[in-house]
């Protein structure tokens, strides 16, 4: 089974729905992604948190935040990546059956009012805030899209720029099949990239420690990232290796790379 098959994750904001697996022979005991937001009528009022979360199941340390979009309720109230979110609005969140729908559930009380209790570094912390309203592309913005693509143009080997894979878009995973390009809706976007750096740009001890990482790692081995997509735009998305963070420790905290955007280029959306 492969790395992209053991990744789950979500963008709080979204309308309810199960996420295509990234393998569909995958086993029952391997890991599903949600989209999670409300499913009430068009008439209730509907919110988002703005943030990636990891619902592969709950412990009694919760569930942890992979990302958190800039600008967003979590942004705003203090939530960092790397969080573990215990409880929202009451509803416990550690050691829950259910984790993915009991925080859909509570991110829709209160009309968006938010107390949420979540562990920094074992540390047990209190945030308050209001969630942001669901925003719906109006039906004449059907065309108010871009792209996302990894294979795109040359990437720039000389700034130490190689290919990359994005496996999900808002917590959703993208197809099993080679695909390199992606449409995307305008506005802010969660992408899940994993990283294709030329092994020849690493030494056998280097190359070993990251095939260790990845082993044990899962989804940590991959990267959340935020963009925001202009309409009619297309960005070119690849893995910068860190070449001052080879060392054993960084390569472990998989802070050896991070996912860019080192091209945008002009391109008309349909």
């Amino acid at each position: 089974m492969s790395h992209r098959t053991q990744l789950a994750g979500l963008m709080l904001g979204i309308c309810l729905s199960m996420a295509a697996p990234a393998d569909a022979a995958q086993s029952a005991g391997s890991l599903a992604a949600y989209a999670l937001q409300s499913v009430a009528s068009s008439n209730t009022a509907r919110y988002e948190l703005g943030a990636v979360v990891d619902v592969r199941q709950a412990s009694r340390n919760g569930i942890a935040i992979l990302a958190v979009t800039p600008g967003g309720a979590a942004d705003r109230m203090g939530l960092r990546a790397g969080d573990r979110l215990l409880a929202i609005n009451g509803r416990r969140l550690d050691d829950t059956a259910k984790p993915a729908s009991t925080l859909e559930g509570a991110l829709q009380e209160n009309s968006g009012a938010l107390q949420v209790e979540a562990s920094r570094n074992g540390k047990r912390l209190a945030f308050s805030g209001q969630a942001d309203p669901l925003r719906l592309a109006a039906s004449g913005d059907a065309r108010s899209c871009g792209y996302v693509s990894t294979r795109a143009g040359v990437v720039p080997r000389a700034e130490h720029i190689f290919h990359a894979d994005i496996t999900q878009i808002d917590g959703r995973s993208t197809p099993i099949e080679p695909v390199y390009r992606h449409r995307a809706s305008a506005g802010t976007h969660v992408l899940v990239v994993r990283e294709f750096i030329d092994p020849n740009y690493l030494n056998s001890a280097q190359l070993h420690q990251i095939a260790k990482m990845k082993k044990f790692a899962f989804a940590r081995a991959y990267k959340s990232f935020v963009i925001d997509v202009k309409p009619n735009m297309s960005y070119r998305i690849g893995a910068r290796l860190i070449k001052d963070k080879l060392d054993t420790q960084s390569i472990r905290d998989n802070a050896y790379w991070e996912p860019v955007i080192w091209e945008a280029v002009p391109e008309a959306c349909s």
